[in-house]
């Protein structure tokens, strides 16, 4: 049985995303395009004689993320305990580097980081009956941490983000500029602005996504589904976050294309043609006070 493990927790950006519906309970419903990117965080967890979970934060996002209770990746870990009856402990390490409030989904990865680090220290992975126990522990941290479990780089997500397809990918997606601009977006503040669209409208939209589906799918160049790209939390986010309009027309004017925020803020991305036009990009970005990565979609 290994002693220690370490796994690595990508970010995920939102190529699209509809508002379909409310539920009565409160929580929207989306169609929604996951991509995987490679901005990671990273789980490490050792195994102790000790019951319990210490949790160590090394915040490179510069954040001042807390350790405490609340803390997804305890929770995660407390989750498997409960689960599975562990009879010993771990010291558990987060390197954090995917920016919090950002629409990036870093604390659902790095839920499903945490998972897989405590199902591999026990030797889970390969026993299928386990891994589809941990797999029922995932919704129940968030909506999307199911998708983070998964191997594959690309989902069609629907209902509140939890009911996934996959998407297969053939040709890698074109070079991306992330540009996070230090502000934070709460995503009910989001969905409290958000005018949701009329019936007639969320239908032309998920043709829209049906089109983008299949472009990527073929495997089609960036000119041909760069005008698919939607957000519909995106003007919501805008009204009340000149720093992400900013982010947004900057990026604009750098000549990336496609250029669109990330789930619920605050962070935007946009398409370069080459990796060394990204990094020209990135660099003419260098001048504002942003996080900035040159980064592509995980297939």
């Amino acid at each position: 049985m290994p002693l220690q493990v370490q796994v690595q927790c990508p970010a995920k950006v939102n190529l699209f995303l509809e508002v379909t519906g409310k539920r009565r309970d409160g929580y929207h419903l989306l169609a929604t395009l996951f991509a995987k990117v490679g901005l990671f965080d990273v789980i490490e967890a050792e195994r102790t004689d000790e019951p319990g979970f210490a949790l160590e934060i090394v915040d490179e996002a510069g954040q001042g993320l807390q350790a405490g209770p609340d803390n997804l990746v305890l929770r995660a870990a407390n989750a498997m305990r409960a689960e599975f009856g562990l009879g010993y402990g771990a010291r558990l390490r987060l390197i954090k580097r995917i920016p919090m409030g950002a629409g990036l989904g870093g604390g659902s990865s790095d839920a499903a980081g945490t998972l897989l680090a405590l199902a591999r220290l026990n030797r889970l992975e390969m026993d299928r009956s386990a891994m589809a126990r941990v797999r029922k522990l995932a919704p129940r941290l968030g909506a999307d941490v199911p998708f983070f479990l998964r191997r594959e780089g690309f989902s069609d997500a629907r209902g509140i983000g939890d009911k996934f397809k996959v998407l297969e990918i053939p040709k890698a997606l074109p070079w991306m500029v992330l540009a996070w601009p230090g502000v934070h977006c709460p995503t009910p503040e989001a969905y409290k602005r958000l005018l949701r669209p009329a019936a007639p409208v969320v239908l032309t939209r998920l043709g829209q996504l049906d089109r983008l589906k299949k472009r990527l799918a073929a495997g089609r160049p960036l000119a041909d589904w760069e005008g698919l790209l939607f957000n519909r939390l995106e003007d919501a986010v805008l009204g009340f976050r000149p720093e992400v309009r900013q982010a947004k027309d900057i990026l604009v004017k750098t000549g990336l294309r496609g250029v669109l925020m990330s789930g619920s803020g605050a962070s935007v991305f946009g398409f370069a043609g080459s990796h060394r036009e990204a990094e020209a990009a990135a660099g003419r970005l260098a001048a504002y006070p942003w996080k900035v990565y040159v980064i592509s979609c995980l297939g």
